[in-house]
């Protein structure tokens, strides 16, 4: 199966579900998708993009699709963010361990990245299939954060899974999915229901693009004595968090956490730190982040 194949074929598959009859899905309770841990290799800023792992990963390929849906088990759920991560196919996950197989383009995201919900609540990714870590089943790490803020954290693991025992089955009730083969690539649907009413959802009608770059201009002046200022810019309203760090990594203040329309906004620091003590002469990190990217200016503070 070709991957155009694929998403047409994951698409159609979800939307299908999503015109069960009504009358049928009020006679059953609606199982609501459960909460699993974050797990401890979660980091921020996930780029977009729907295809996690590059051509060299080794592995077996795998393609999963499915439909974000509120708590009736019907009304799917646009413009969510669905936030996957997972291990290489030796356990291996990036950012937070060395990785020796694959990545070859040291992408520090590699089997990362974050969807946007199409207006039927569905998305789709491909990648590897994980290998095991720790012991526990394979598994995909979901973080799903829809337009109202509601958030769930969950897996996905997979039928016949040596690691998958009865008592797991019944802890993970509705988190284990079975998987077809097409020659050598593995598919899955992994459908989402999240505790969200249904007359929340629909507000926007419009499926909400992915944030442009944004960006952040060199400080003025620079090096500075008693303050500078950075000019901002960012395509669309969004939170917008700007802070300075020394070049340790450690945190010195917060300049902005707020959400902001879109435009361009000014910035100043006076070279104190958070609790209004000034800091001292050296290089410091301007670090913004906006809708998935981060970007740093190195600025300079002379007295």
């Amino acid at each position: 199966m070709k991957r155009r194949d694929f998403i047409k074929k994951g698409i159609i598959s979800a939307a299908a579900l999503s015109f069960t009859p009504t009358s049928l899905l009020k006679s059953q309770d609606c199982p609501l998708t459960q909460n699993d841990i974050l797990g401890p290799y979660w980091t921020e800023n996930h780029p977009y993009r729907s295809l996690l792992a590059n051509a060299d990963e080794p592995g077996t390929r795998i393609f999963i699709s499915g439909t974000v849906k509120a708590n009736d088990c019907e009304s799917p759920i646009p413009n969510t963010v669905v936030d996957v991560w997972h291990a290489n196919d030796s356990g291996c996950y990036t950012i937070f361990m060395e990785c020796d197989a694959g990545n070859t383009d040291e992408d520090p995201y590699n089997l990362r990245g974050q969807m946007i919900t199409n207006e039927n609540g569905e998305y789709a990714f491909e990648t590897i299939w994980p290998g095991y870590y720790a012991g526990r089943p394979k598994h995909f790490h979901f973080k799903i954060t829809t337009p109202n803020g509601r958030e769930l954290v969950t897996q996905c693991y997979f039928e016949g899974d040596s690691q998958i025992d009865s008592q797991w089955e019944e802890d993970h009730q509705g988190l284990i999915i079975p998987l077809d083969e097409s020659g050598n690539n593995l598919y899955g649907i992994f459908d989402i229901m999240i505790d969200e009413e249904p007359i929340q959802v629909g507000t926007q009608n419009e499926i909400m693009p992915i944030p442009e770059k944004p960006t952040l201009y060199s400080a003025y002046p620079n090096p500075f004595n008693n303050s500078t200022q950075m000019k901002i810019s960012v395509s669309s309203p969004g939170h917008i968090s700007i802070s300075i760090y020394d070049l340790s990594g450690k945190w010195i203040t917060n300049l902005l956490q707020k959400q902001m329309p879109s435009g361009s906004h000014i910035v100043n620091w006076n070279g104190s730190d958070a609790f209004g003590n000034p800091t001292s002469s050296g290089s410091y990190l301007v670090v913004m982040k906006y809708s998935g990217y981060t970007i740093s200016k190195k600025i300079s503070l002379l007295k």
